[in-house]
């Protein structure tokens, strides 16, 4: 018999950093080059087999990054078991904002796990590095990732689904 698990995880960073883009590729297998700003919140399903006899609901919550739906934080964030913080590697202050994002992670939805990326590795104009994230992330897993390649999306989403299940498991 196999365990199953249903999970909230929020996906969070400033606008335009691919959120959206990241998910959609991960969910969809996906890419569309075109730019569309999420208004509030999106919830997308992905259902995934983690290893033999695990299995996970994934619920993402896909929060626009404006400062408009910032008040609107604790209600995205209430009752997450995990987050994505997004940065875009071309904008170096998408990056310095990861501990702002941090910050509204721990104040509404408590001590979850989490892991940091930098999207759009794609791109030849990188300004931020691998050192400049793990600054940022406080010992949590790191990646550079591409909406557009999908190169480690599905890593990215595996191992924000185990430390998830690992902290389920704990409590």
């Amino acid at each position: 018999m196999s365990k199953q698990y249903t999970m909230k995880l929020t996906v969070v960073g400033d606008e335009g950093v691919g959120k959206t883009s990241l998910i959609k590729r991960y969910i969809e297998d996906r890419f569309n080059s075109e730019y569309i700003s999420t208004i509030g919140v999106d919830f997308l399903v992905k259902n995934v087999k983690l290893e033999e006899g695990v299995e996970a609901k994934m619920v993402i919550w896909d929060i626009g990054g404006q400062d408009t739906w910032k008040n609107k934080m604790n209600l995205y964030m209430k009752g997450a078991n995990g987050a994505i913080i997004i940065c875009d590697l071309t904008r170096p202050v998408s990056a310095e904002h990861i501990t702002d994002w941090l910050e509204e992670i721990l104040t509404h939805a408590g001590d979850v796990p989490y892991v940091v990326i930098g999207n759009k590795m794609d791109l030849k104009n990188q300004k931020v590095t691998l050192e400049d994230l793990k600054m940022h992330a406080q010992d949590m897993p790191c990646f550079f990732s591409s909406a557009k390649t999908g190169k480690n999306v599905e890593k990215t989403f595996k191992t924000i689904a185990n430390l998830m299940i690992k902290n389920l498991e704990t409590k």
